[in-house]
């Protein structure tokens, strides 16, 4: 080697160990860079030719290397766009808003929103205009995500059905959808004194994505049976004179089991062995004759004058109430008798009633559901005349035994939906304790803002104060993420030597987690850095060095020429 030669060494190591610093003073300078990755300067050895046990003319060469797939430090944000990710895997990012740019991918999570085109709403009767608005990245990159499916709970998982991430107030204004399923889980009280009962409070959509209101109301008042038939075993007194007349109380039950009075009057006629019977609600006189005019006229009764028995007809008469929940039923009158010589008061021997009181009963309680005050039909498969009350019972241990599920018909514009209730529980509790509410369908109110969640979940919170998840963000995986290519702006794309990326779902297969309301800034440690900003001076100026001894050589061969 001529010594000319020599200079070949220490000049590579003075140009490797500037690389080096290079790299050092870049990582130093992103010390708090969102997403930056640092990156290492190595060296090896470069031998020009080899004979032997002698070398022509070496060096070094420095390589850098960016150690892409290392965490760097998270840091909380009070920004509800910001969302950082912990563990393995990048965001998905496209240049153009159709999808049609570059992909690229990033782990900078503090996002926000660009304009996009121009569109017209109608508030309070004005119609504005307004822009479209979409989740970004620091770059205006648009971030990609999957939006939730029909059933608002659930994501599609591939590739395909990436698209942008729509985040503006008006992006679900005219994207309403009725609720057809819901569930809810509550207590009601064991232990509650006779006759309570309280309320919860439930919502669903209509088709317009409307919230509907709906009052679920309990109580521990079990409803009864209505009187089908009632059959007095009464004696009448046959002795009294012509007019004689006394008025008795009945109680029959109405169709909610609660106790309904009736009077019944009995009138000694002229002729023998012929009595009026007349029965009233209160002070109004009942139809019984079985004419239907509706005029409340009395009926003949004929007994035997050797038996007493009734002989005449109808042996039985319909009374029917004038309230609310009324039914009708039937007075029987196949057991009066008369007693020829009798005198005084109608001896009232028993009176049978087949209806049945309304009553507290262990395990059981009664439910209605009202729309606006007013109740709405959910157990009219029973036949029970009754078909706004439904009888919920419990086992002894609390749980719900029937019935698990009910149907909610709105009487208005509102939905018909399926109301699980299998969660409703019967322990003793004190008073009514409600636990969860899930329903499906939209709104049609504005999108007031966004947060995430650890799963990449997008939830939106509108303007009538209800939350849904609306999309969500996946993660690209790679097998050998640091050969991927950085670009300005702290992202990256494919290199020649990377492996396609792997769309995950946050948790699953390897892939990290969503942290809310935080930013992934660099991976760079200060005092790593500064440590190797020493050794890296000091192999320069040792290259150095060597540069001037070897030109010292040099001088002293030239002057050995003269």
């Amino acid at each position: 080697m001529s010594l000319l030669g020599l200079f070949a060494a220490p000049v590579g190591a003075m140009m490797a160990q500037s690389k080096a610093m290079q790299t050092i003073g870049t990582n130093l300078a992103n010390l708090n860079t969102g997403g930056y990755k640092r990156s290492e300067t190595n060296f090896y050895t470069m031998v020009a030719q080899t004979y032997g046990s002698n070398r022509d003319i070496g060096g070094v060469k420095s390589i850098t290397r960016t150690l892409i797939s290392q965490q760097g430090q998270l840091l909380g944000s009070d920004n509800n766009l910001d969302v950082a990710i912990n563990g393995n895997g990048f965001f998905v990012l496209n240049t153009q808003l159709d999808g049609n740019g570059p992909t690229y991918y990033g782990r900078d999570g503090m996002l926000g929103m660009a304009l996009g085109d121009e569109i017209t709403t109608t508030i309070n009767g004005n119609t504005v205009t307004s822009r479209e608005g979409y989740l970004v990245d620091k770059n205006g990159y648009y971030v990609q995500g999957w939006p939730v499916n029909a059933d608002q709970s659930t994501f599609p998982t591939d590739e395909a059905s990436l698209g942008p991430i729509r985040i503006d107030p008006e992006t679900f204004t005219s994207n309403g959808e009725a609720t057809t399923t819901a569930e809810i889980g509550l207590n009601v009280p064991s232990n509650a004194a006779v006759g309570y009962n309280e309320s919860t409070f439930i919502k669903a959509f209509d088709a317009d994505g409307v919230a509907q209101t709906y009052q679920l109301r309990w109580s521990n008042i079990v409803l009864g049976g209505h009187t089908q038939t009632m059959t007095p075993n009464w004696a009448l007194p046959g002795g009294e004179a012509a007019g004689f007349t006394e008025t008795n109380a009945v109680t029959a039950y109405n169709n909610r089991g609660y106790e309904k009075e009736f009077n019944v009057t009995w009138t000694k006629g002229a002729n023998p062995n012929e009595w009026e019977l007349q029965v009233l609600e209160g002070s109004d006189a009942q139809s019984i004759d079985g004419s239907g005019d509706g005029t409340p006229n009395s009926l003949t009764v004929t007994f035997d004058p050797l038996t007493g028995a009734i002989s005449s007809t109808p042996t039985s008469v319909t009374v029917q109430g004038g309230g609310s929940y009324d039914e009708a039923f039937t007075f029987d009158l196949g057991s009066m008798t008369e007693v020829a010589a009798a005198v005084g008061a109608i001896t009232q021997t028993s009176i049978a009633n087949d209806g049945t009181a309304a009553a507290a009963q262990d395990n059981k309680y009664s439910l209605e559901v009202l729309e606006n005050g007013v109740p709405l039909s959910i157990d009219a498969a029973s036949a029970d005349g009754t078909p706004t009350v439904l009888t919920v019972s419990f086992d002894g241990s609390g749980h719900l035994q029937s019935p698990l599920n009910l149907e909610i018909a709105s009487a208005t514009t509102g939905p018909t939906f399926t109301l699980d209730i299998s969660d409703v529980t019967n322990y003793a509790s004190g008073q009514l304790v409600e636990g969860h509410y899930d329903y499906n369908g939209r709104s049609n109110a504005r999108l007031h803002h966004v947060t995430f969640n650890d799963a990449g979940e997008i939830i939106g919170h509108f303007a009538d104060a209800t939350t849904r998840p609306i999309y969500k963000l996946p993660l690209a995986t790679f097998t050998n993420p640091d050969s991927l290519d950085p670009v300005n702006g702290n992202v990256y794309r494919l290199s020649g030597t990377t492996s396609e990326a792997v769309i995950r779902t946050a948790g699953g297969q390897g892939a990290g987690q969503f942290v809310p309301n935080a930013r992934e800034i660099s991976n760079v440690d200060m005092a790593d850095e500064f440590t190797s900003m020493i050794l890296t001076q000091k192999a320069y100026n040792i290259g150095s060095t060597s540069f001037k001894t070897i030109d010292e050589m040099s001088q002293v061969a030239r002057d050995l020429k003269r």
